[in-house]
């Protein structure tokens, strides 16, 4: 009582804000949910759906409210509700809407929950029920316990507890097997619908009506474990009825009024006017079917399930009562002691908007009993929590940030607004660090414990959050900026690196040990996958470590890479192709990766000559042949012939031209193929086959 006491005081804290977020609650989203529509206008369309910051209850779509306003006639509902991924969308497609409608609610084919919200057919279907017609609106809603979707059991609770108030009949969908926990979760739904009753009730708004049917359907179930228990459908329904264990209290079962007098300890007894369970069979053998049931018709699918679905619709639909009121003062009764005034549908909205305003509840689950001596522990955990979170979300908005910069690095007008636009976009996201925060606190336990101080513990993480943010932002744009100035110049001085290389490497051969040269920050030794010119290593505890491995491995060139913060990883170039020295694609960006290159004593040939950087060969055998100028034009500036000119200047492009690279290239490569007999080194000399082969061989005795 005193928890009770508590909670309404705590929402009537929430309520004095109430009124603007009720109002919100009410909106139009006919745009956002396409439904599907045929072309004699049966379609589904969404009743409820979860609020865009997440308080735990319904939020009503003016499409689903316009289906229940046109009804001037009597109706009846019947809704299908249970866990997710039991085929609760199929089976009243199946079962009410078999041919060209079947398919009117989706229907999902992954692991992952597919219907969101609740969902009502445009129109009633009109169903025999003994000698005359009822036209009948169906509701399909989303499953409990989704995998893929934000929800909370305060969000569960009320939309079964709405649901079960709006409907004439519930089918609760469950699957094969039934136990104990499947009898406790249908116990504890229950128990929402009475909470709900209760609050409604405390607050002058008593449930008048005549208690709803409830068919509780198990799919894929098989029936031979009935039949060898010598029991029926009925009996199964007995023996988990006797499992169930009492989950009212007095006081909430007095919101039953006359049903609140058996003895039953299982509530469904107590608020449902007649209760079936009905086995539903395997729609077909094969998995792939059943996975894609909505791309199969029911004439596909097997006898037994087809017999077992026109059992359920038979059970649904028998004794099926319009949605009413009761005439007397009574609360919720028997169907003999109800006499029944039916309501139109705007009658209807006007109630549910009754229900919604008042009747919201919040599980059981998400207020735990307080303890004072650990709230101190609850605040501290949640705001370690908190924080985690904050420094996650900003990460990602850091690396979005620097990878846009990356992807439009060009000195383009173009670009630099592009650029632009990225910080704006990032700035934007972090202004709704706070809105988020308190979405997910209100999902959790804790806000219903500590509303207050979480409110306000959520707000104070959030703005140091923003300012740390914001700081890690500003460091990345003036890292990103200064990356794009250097960017040029790192390219003009390529090629003296490169004419420089042999030289060094001469120097380097007269000495012990390995030795290696930093080339390039945020760097890698990327190719183009389908060229295989990049070898993976491993990952190496130091820097030393990955370079050891590189000099251990002759399929390397001199070229290698390693990420100290990507748990050491190491890779090279492949030696003999455009990559040995990791620079086949020079313009890539890898934040935080250095790209080396190294001297490797056991892969030199005779002369102290580094071991070939490609097996293409040229068809000049002078120094300054037009093949080699291609080659190397090629190579620093990451032309694809044929493709892209990569970062080839203007001047680059028109001597491409003069020396007709895009022919010496495929001539080059047309040589290669028909005879790879000569072999171009990094100090533009050639190697004979011989002397190949003879520096391979020294690679292999040393180290295969």
């Amino acid at each position: 009582l005193a928890r009770g006491g508590r909670r309404r005081a705590m929402l009537m804290q929430l309520n004095h804000q109430g009124t603007k977020l009720l109002m919100t609650l009410f909106v139009s989203s006919s745009s956002a949910f396409g439904g599907l529509e045929d072309d004699q206008g049966l379609r589904a369309v969404p009743l409820f759906t979860k609020p865009e910051v997440s308080t735990g209850r319904l939020q009503v779509m003016e499409e689903g409210l316009a289906v229940l306003r046109r009804q001037s006639e009597p109706f009846a509902i019947i809704s299908a509700v249970g866990p997710t991924r039991t085929g609760k969308s199929a089976l009243l497609g199946r079962a009410f809407f078999q041919g060209k409608h079947e398919n009117v609610f989706q229907v999902g084919s992954g692991v992952t929950s597919f219907t969101s919200g609740v969902w009502i057919t445009s129109r009633p279907l009109e169903v025999s029920v003994g000698n005359s017609t009822v036209r009948v609106l169906f509701i399909d809603t989303e499953g409990f316990s989704g995998v893929g979707g934000i929800t909370s059991k305060t969000y569960e609770a009320n939309l079964f507890g709405i649901v079960y108030l709006l409907s004439s009949v519930v089918i609760f969908n469950s699957a094969f097997p039934v136990d104990a926990s499947t009898v406790a979760n249908l116990n504890a739904h229950a128990s929402h619908a009475l909470q709900m009753m209760q609050a409604l009730k405390e607050r002058g708004q008593e449930v008048r009506r005549g208690r709803p049917q409830l068919i509780w359907s198990v799919q894929g179930f098989n029936v031979y474990m009935l039949r060898n228990s010598g029991m029926e459908a009925e009996d199964l329904l007995s023996v988990l009825r006797n499992t169930s264990r009492d989950s009212g209290s007095e006081p909430t079962l007095a919101a039953l009024g006359q049903a609140a007098s058996g003895h039953s300890t299982w509530l469904i007894e107590r608020l449902f006017e007649e209760q079936h369970l009905v086995v539903v069979r395997r729609p077909h053998p094969s998995d792939e079917i059943v996975a894609n049931l909505a791309q199969h018709p029911s004439s596909l699918l097997s006898k037994d399930y087809l017999e077992d679905i026109e059992q359920l619709r038979l059970a649904a639909t028998r004794n099926l009562q319009p949605v009413h009121r009761c005439k007397a003062s009574s609360a919720l009764g028997a169907a003999d002691r109800c006499a029944i005034e039916e309501l139109h549908g705007s009658e209807l909205v006007k109630v549910l908007e009754s229900w919604l305003k008042n009747g919201f509840i919040v599980d059981s689950s998400d207020i735990e009993t307080e303890d004072k001596a650990a709230e101190t522990e609850t605040l501290f955990q949640l705001g370690e929590r908190n924080r985690d979170w904050f420094d996650e979300q900003c990460k990602a908005l850091n690396e979005e940030l620097r990878n846009k910069f990356f992807w439009y690095r060009e000195s383009t007008a173009s670009d630099l607004e592009l650029r632009e636009g990225a910080l704006r976009e990032v700035a934007r996201m972090m202004k709704g660090f706070h809105a988020a925060a308190l979405s997910r606190l209100v999902e959790s336990g804790v806000f219903w414990k500590y509303p207050g101080k979480g409110a306000t513990l959520v707000e104070s993480q959030s703005q140091q959050a923003t300012l740390r943010c914001k700081e890690m932002l500003d460091e990345t744009r003036q890292y990103m900026e200064n990356y794009l100035l250097q960017r040029k110049a790192r390219q003009q001085q390529m090629p003296k690196k490169q004419a420089q290389l042999p030289g060094m490497l001469k120097a380097a051969a007269h000495q012990k040990g390995l030795i290696y040269e930093l080339q390039a920050s945020d760097s890698t030794c990327y190719s183009d996958s389908s060229q295989r010119n990049r070898i993976e290593l491993g990952h190496f505890d130091s820097l030393a470590s990955c370079a050891e491995a590189v000099s251990n491995k002759c399929e390397c060139g001199r070229g290698f890479e390693f990420d100290k913060q990507n748990s050491g990883y190491c890779a090279c170039g492949a030696a003999g192709t455009v990559n040995t020295d990791c620079t086949e694609i020079v313009d890539d960006f890898s934040f935080g990766n250095k790209r080396y290159l190294l001297f490797n004593p056991a892969c030199m040939k005779e002369g102290g000559t580094n071991r070939a950087l490609s097996t293409l060969p040229i068809t000049s055998s002078g120094d300054d042949g037009p093949a080699k100028r291609c080659l190397q034009l090629k190579r620093e500036y990451g032309v694809q012939p044929g493709v892209s000119w990569g970062d080839l200047p203007a001047d680059g492009r028109t001597e491409w031209a003069q020396l007709q690279c895009d022919d010496q290239l495929a001539a080059a490569q047309g040589v290669a193929a028909a005879t790879s007999t000569t072999t171009v080194t990094t100090d533009g000399t050639f190697l004979p086959e011989k002397k190949v082969k003879k520096a391979r061989q020294v690679c292999f005795d040393v180290y295969d």
